[in-house]
C-alpha cells in the first residue's frame, strides 16, 4: 500500500477545506466550532458545484484546469464574504487567526481524527480492495467514475449506454473524479482512497456537530452571526467527549447483529429463541422462501463468527414475510456496514453533506435574528447568518443533496424547516400562525432555489419512482427493530427520561402527550381503513385494487387471495404484530410533548433550568422526531419502484434515521451523565454502555473477516486482481486506455446486473452499446432503448454478413469490437463469425485470447 497516494488525496481535500474556511467560519458562526469540521465537505461541494455547472453550461472543461479555476473562484468568494474574519479588527487582531490559536485543541483533534480515519480506513480497505461484481455495485460505481473522467462536458456519458448521458444522481462521482484528477491517482486507486476519505469526512463532520451540540448546551453563550468577542468561554471537556461519541455512533458503531452472530456461532441460546427472532441465517430456516427448517444448524463453536458472508446479514435484520410465509427482502444498512461493504454508492457519498445539512439546521436554530432588518425581504433574509447570501448557501447545500442522493433532499429540508420554525417561535414568544407561515414560506423558497440551482441535472434525469403505495402487509417486528437500533434507542430513551423528570410533573405535559399519542396511533389506522374502504366501495378504488392485485410482485405476496380475504389477512397480520408501530407512536408522542414544551420555553432564563430548555436540547429532539417519523412512515407507506416492495424505502429511510439517532444518542449520553437524575444515571449509563459494547462486536469481528484476516497482500488498486484472474482482459483494457482517446464506442458483451458484463467500459469509461441492462431499467424506468440494442449486439457477434455487419457498425457508431472469453461464452462466437469481423474491420490487438477489432475509416 502506497501511503503517498493517501497523503496526496489528503492534501487535495485540505486545499478545498482551506478555500472554504473563511466562509464557513463566518457563515456558520452560531456554531461553537464555527463550522471548522464542516469546512471540508463545504469546500468539496462548492468547488465541485462550480466545476459541474461550468461543464454543464459549456464555459468550463472537466479537467485539471477547470477544477483549479473553480477552486480559485471559491477561494476568492470565501475570502470576500468572510473578509471580516481575516482583516484586522479595531484591536489589530485577525479574528479567524485569533480563534484558531485560541481553539487549537479543537483544530488538532479535528485534524488528527480526519487523518487517522483516512489512513486507517484506506489501510483496512487495502486488504480487500477488489472492485468486482460480487456482493455490491462497485462495478457500476467504477463505471460512473471512469465515464465522468472521460467526459469533458456534463452531463457525463453513460458508459453502459452509448450516446446517452448518465441518468442517476452522480454528483458524488463528480466530486470523487475531481479529487482523483488533482491527486493524479487512477480511478481504480482513487476509488479505495476515496472510500477512506469519505469515511474520514463522515467521522469528522459527526464529531463537529456533536461537539457543537454539547458545547452549546454547557457554555450557554449568546449566539449570533456577529464576530465573537476577543475571549470566548472555555470549551468544556464534555464537548470533546460528545464529539467523539458522535463520530463513534454515526460511523463506527454497528447494530446488534454482530453480537447475535457471535452468540449464534458459539451455540448460545435455545433454538426457539433464534426462530422467534427470525433474522435470516440466524433462524435456522432455509429454502427458496427462507421458511423451511434446517436440521442441526445450531452448534457450539467459536465466538468469532466464521460463516461465509456472515457480515453481510447485518444489513438484512428486518425480515418481512408475505402471506405464504416466504421472506421478502428488506435492506437496512447503516453507515459502518456501507463503508465495510466498500460500495461508493450515493447514500455513502452523500453522508458528509447530510451532516453538513444538519450543521446548517443547527446554526439556523442557534442564530439570533439581527434587529436591523426592515421590510419583508430584509426580515426573511435575516433569518439566515449572512442574510440572503446565507440563504443562497443553504439552498446550494440542501439542493446538492438531491443531486447526491435524491431521497435525502426532502428529509433535511424538513429538518431545516423545523429548526427555522422553532427559531421563529422563540423570536415571537411562542407558536403562532405567523411563525408557521413564515417557516413554510422559507422552506418553500429553499426547496425551489435548491432545485433551480441544479436545474441542468433535472433536465436529463429520469427516475424509477412511481408514486407512493400503502404498506398493508409488512409491519416491522419490534425485536428486529431493536436489533437494528438498540444502542441508539436506549440512549434516546434515557435522555427522554432525564428531560421528563420535571416536565412530567405538570398536567400540560400529559395533555400534550395524550394528544400526540392519539394522533400517532389513530391516524395511520384511519389512513389504512379509508384506503381499504375506498378500494372496496368505490369504482375507482376497485379498479385501483384490481390493477394493484394483478401486479406479479403483489400476487407473490398475497397468494391469490380475493380482496375481502386480503382485508381479513391484513387485519390479522396487523393485530398480531403491532408492537413496533405502537412503540414508535409512543416515542413520537413523547418527543413531541417535550419539544412542544421547549418551543414555548423561550422565556426560561433560570440557570438551574437552562440544561432542560437549552436550544441544543430542542434541536436534538427535532433530530429524534425526524428519525422516528422516518422509521414510523415505512410501517404504512413506501415509494413505488422497480423492486415493488418497501425494500428500498426502508433502506433509505433507516439509513438517515441512523445518522440522526446516532447524533441524538451521543448528545443524550453526555446529557444523562451530566444532568440526569440519580436513577437515570446509575441505570442508563451502564445499560447504554453494555449495548454500545454489544454494538461494537460487529465492527470488530466484521472488519477482521472483511479484511481477509489481514493475511492478503495489501494494495489500494481495486483492479489489480484482473492481472491474476483475467490477464487477457487486463491487457486489452490497458491497450484501450493507452490507444483510444475520447469517447469511441467499444462493443462488448452485455448482460444482467451484478455480472462481469460491461467490464471493458467499466474499466476504461469508453461507452459500449449496453452494459448492465437491469440497472439501465432502474435508471431510466423502461427497456425501450435496451430492447433496440440487444438484437443488434447478438447479430454482430453471431456472424452477420459483412454488408449487414458494416451497416450495424455505422448505425451504432461502433469504433471497436472486443472478442474475449466473455463474448465467446455469451454469444458462442465462432471462427466464421470472427472471420467476418476481420473482413469488415482491422485487427489491432491480439493477446491472451482477447482480440480487438477497429472499424476502418
Amino acid at each position: 500500500m502506497d501511503f503517498i497516494d493517501i497523503l496526496r488525496f489528503w492534501l487535495v481535500i485540505q486545499l478545498f477545506a482551506l478555500a472554504a474556511l473563511p466562509l464557513a467560519w463566518r457563515w456558520l458562526a452560531p456554531l461553537p466550532s464555527r463550522g471548522y469540521a464542516l469546512a471540508k465537505p463545504l469546500g468539496l461541494l462548492l468547488v465541485s458545484y462550480l466545476l459541474w455547472l461550468g461543464a454543464s453550461l459549456g464555459f468550463l472543461r472537466n479537467g485539471v484546469g477547470g477544477i483549479l479555476l473553480a477552486w480559485a473562484v471559491v477561494l476568492g468568494a470565501s475570502l470576500w464574504l468572510g473578509r471580516a474574519s481575516w482583516q484586522r479588527d479595531d484591536s489589530g487582531q485577525r479574528p479567524l487567526f485569533s480563534w484558531l490559536r485560541e481553539h487549537w485543541v479543537l483544530v488538532a483533534v479535528t485534524e488528527i481524527l480526519f487523518l487517522a480515519a483516512l489512513v486507517g480506513w484506506a489501510f483496512i480497505r487495502s486488504f480487500s480492495p477488489e472492485i468486482t461484481t460480487a456482493g455490491g455495485e462497485k462495478f457500476m460505481e467504477l463505471t460512473f467514475l471512469n465515464g465522468i473522467l472521460r467526459s469533458q462536458q456534463f452531463p457525463p456519458q453513460d458508459p453502459w449506454l452509448s450516446g446517452f448521458a448518465i441518468s442517476y444522481y452522480y454528483f458524488g462521482y463528480v466530486m470523487l473524479a475531481a479529487l482523483a484528477r488533482l491527486s493524479g491517482l487512477p480511478a481504480s486507486v482513487a476509488f479505495n482512497v476515496g472510500l477512506g476519505a469519505w469515511f474520514a469526512l463522515t467521522l469528522t463532520a459527526a464529531f463537529g456537530i456533536a461537539f457543537d451540540l454539547v458545547a452549546a448546551l454547557i457554555r450557554r453563550a449568546p449566539v449570533s452571526s456577529s464576530l465573537p468577542p476577543a475571549s470566548s468561554p472555555p470549551v468544556p471537556r464534555s464537548a470533546y467527549i460528545g464529539g467523539l461519541l458522535g463520530a463513534l455512533f454515526v460511523g463506527l458503531l454497528g447494530n446488534l447483529a454482530g453480537f447475535l452472530e457471535s452468540m449464534f456461532s458459539a451455540g448460545v441460546g435455545p433454538l426457539a429463541f433464534w426462530r422467534w427472532l427470525d433474522v435470516k441465517d440466524l433462524n435456522c430456516l432455509g429454502g427458496p422462501g427462507y421458511s423451511e427448517p434446517i436440521a442441526n444448524c445450531l452448534t457450539a463453536g467459536s465466538f468469532v463468527p466464521d460463516r461465509f458472508f456472515w457480515w453481510w446479514r447485518a444489513s438484512r435484520v428486518i425480515t418481512d414475510r408475505d402471506l405464504l410465509g416466504n421472506a421478502v427482502e428488506v435492506i437496512d444498512e447503516f453507515p459502518f456496514f456501507s463503508f465495510l461493504l466498500g460500495d461508493m454508492h450515493p447514500h455513502v457519498l452523500a453522508l458528509p453533506f447530510v451532516l453538513l445539512a444538519i450543521g446548517i439546521a443547527l446554526a439556523l436554530l442557534l442564530h439570533a435574528r439581527q434587529p436591523a432588518a426592515s421590510g419583508r425581504g430584509d426580515r426573511l433574509g435575516s433569518r439566515f447568518p449572512l442574510g440572503w447570501t446565507g440563504f443562497g448557501l443553504a439552498a446550494l447545500c440542501l439542493g446538492g443533496l438531491a443531486f447526491l442522493n435524491t431521497w435525502d433532499f426532502p428529509i433535511y429540508l424538513f429538518l431545516v424547516g423545523a429548526a427555522l420554525a422553532v427559531r421563529l417561535a422563540w423570536n415571537r414568544g411562542g407558536i403562532t400562525w405567523g411563525a408557521v407561515g413564515e417557516a413554510l414560506l422559507l422552506v418553500l423558497m429553499l426547496g425551489v432555489a435548491g432545485v433551480l440551482l441544479y436545474l441542468p441535472f433535472y433536465v436529463g434525469f429520469q427516475s424509477q419512482a412511481g408514486g407512493i403505495l400503502p404498506n398493508f402487509l409488512f409491519p416491522t417486528r419490534l425485536s428486529q427493530f431493536f436489533v437494528m437500533f438498540g444502542p441508539l434507542l436506549a440512549a434516546l430513551l434515557f435522555f427522554l427520561l432525564a428531560l421528563s423528570g420535571r416536565d412530567g410533573r405538570g398536567a400540560g405535559f400529559w395533555k400534550r402527550f395524550g394528544g400526540f399519542l392519539a394522533a400517532a396511533v389513530l391516524l395511520p389506522i384511519l389512513f389504512l381503513v379509508l384506503l381499504i374502504a375506498a378500494g372496496v366501495a368505490t369504482g375507482a378504488g376497485q379498479e385501483f385494487m384490481r390493477r394493484l392485485m394483478e401486479l406479479p410482485v403483489v400476487q407473490q405476496q398475497i397468494g391469490g387471495l380475493s380482496v375481502l380475504d386480503l382485508v381479513r389477512a391484513v387485519v390479522a397480520r396487523r393485530a398480531v404484530t403491532p408492537w413496533a408501530y405502537l412503540a414508535l407512536a409512543g416515542l413520537l408522542a413523547w418527543v413531541g410533548a417535550l419539544l412542544a414544551r421547549r418551543v414555548a420555553a423561550s422565556d426560561v432564563t433560570e440557570e438551574a433550568e437552562a440544561p432542560l430548555y437549552a436550544p441544543s436540547v430542542a434541536f436534538v429532539l427535532l433530530m429524534a422526531l425526524t428519525a422516528l417519523l422516518l422509521t414510523f412512515s415505512v410501517e404504512f407507506v413506501y415509494l413505488r419502484d422497480t423492486f415493488g416492495t418497501r425494500m428500498n424505502t426502508v433502506f433509505k429511510f433507516y439509513f438517515q434515521a441512523w445518522v440522526l439517532l446516532a447524533l441524538a444518542a451521543a448528545f443524550g449520553v453526555v446529557y444523562i451523565a451530566r444532568y440526569g437524575g440519580r436513577v437515570v444515571r446509575w441505570v442508563g449509563v451502564p445499560l447504554v454502555t453494555l449495548l454500545v459494547v454489544a454494538g461494537m462486536f460487529y465492527p470488530i469481528f466484521a472488519t477482521y473477516t472483511r479484511a481477509e484476516k489481514f493475511q492478503t497482500e495489501p494494495t489500494l488498486d481495486g483492479t489489480a486482481y484482473l492481472d491474476r484472474q483475467q490477464p487477457g482482459d487486463a491487457g486489452a483494457i490497458a491497450w484501450l486506455r493507452a490507444n483510444v482517446p475520447g469517447n469511441a464506442v467499444v462493443l462488448e458483451a452485455s448482460g444482467g446486473s451484478y455480472t462481469y458484463a460491461g467490464r471493458i467500459s467499466a474499466q476504461t469509461g469508453l461507452p459500449t452499446l449496453l452494459g448492465w441492462d437491469g440497472h439501465e431499467l432502474q435508471w431510466r424506468g423502461d427497456t425501450v432503448e435496451q430492447d433496440k440494442r440487444r438484437p443488434d449486439i447478438e447479430r454482430i457477434y453471431r456472424g452477420a454478413p459483412v454488408g449487414e455487419l458494416q451497416a450495424l457498425l455505422d448505425k451504432w457508431n461502433i469504433g471497436y469490437v472486443v472478442v474475449g472469453q466473455q463474448e465467446r461464452s455469451a454469444f458462442g462466437v465462432t471462427p466464421q463469425a470472427e472471420a467476418r469481423l476481420a473482413q469488415a474491420m482491422d485487427l489491432v490487438y491480439d493477446a491472451d485470447d482477447v482480440r480487438i477489432y477497429q472499424r476502418r475509416d
